[in-house]
């Protein structure tokens, strides 16, 4: 009976089910792709100490509707292994719509590092990612698709007897006549 009723609604079952599947599997790779031309590009970086505080300019070429994810790292050419990020900063860092030019980090050094650092050939760096504003709704359909799916093969699957599991006797054979 419940073979019948899943071989019955086969054909509408694949009918909803297929699309998403089908949409899941051209949106991941389109949504991966991205082209060249949308990568942010940070320009003209420039910095000065002011007392107690490192001030950061740069420009950052990108949509400016667009939001990014902006953090820096101080290096030094003698020492490739040097890499500091700091802690103590504000401005235009963090997450949030940085495009456009004379953007501004201010990075409060000594409270991070209250003896400052020794010698030259300190620079910094900046780095710029995009934030996607995706939504997740397409994973949350196509795991609803995979619990109905699951669930209706258990409900089907009971019906089935797969040879023995379950009957844990025989019954006796009829009497002699």
């Amino acid at each position: 009976m419940r073979i019948e009723y899943f071989s019955r609604h086969l054909r509408p079952m694949t009918i909803v089910i297929l699309p998403f599947l089908c949409l899941f599997l051209f949106y991941l790779p389109a949504s991966a792709r991205r082209k060249k031309d949308e990568e942010p590009k940070v320009t003209n970086i420039r910095w000065v100490m002011k007392s107690d505080m490192i001030v950061v300019n740069y420009d950052l070429v990108g949509s400016a509707d667009a939001k990014y994810e902006v953090d820096i790292a101080m290096k030094n050419e003698k020492d490739a292994a040097f890499s500091v990020v700091p802690a103590s900063v504000d401005g235009d860092v963090g997450q949030g719509s940085f495009a456009g030019p004379n953007r501004e980090i201010r990075w409060y050094y000594r409270h991070d590092y209250p003896k400052g650092f020794e010698g030259i050939g300190y620079y910094i760096e900046i780095h710029v990612k995009t934030i996607s504003d995706q939504s997740n709704l397409l994973y949350y359909i196509i795991g609803a698709a995979a619990v109905t799916g699951g669930v209706i093969a258990l409900v089907v699957g009971k019906g089935q007897n797969s040879g023995g599991g379950g009957v844990t006797y025989l019954p006796m054979p009829p009497g002699r006549p």
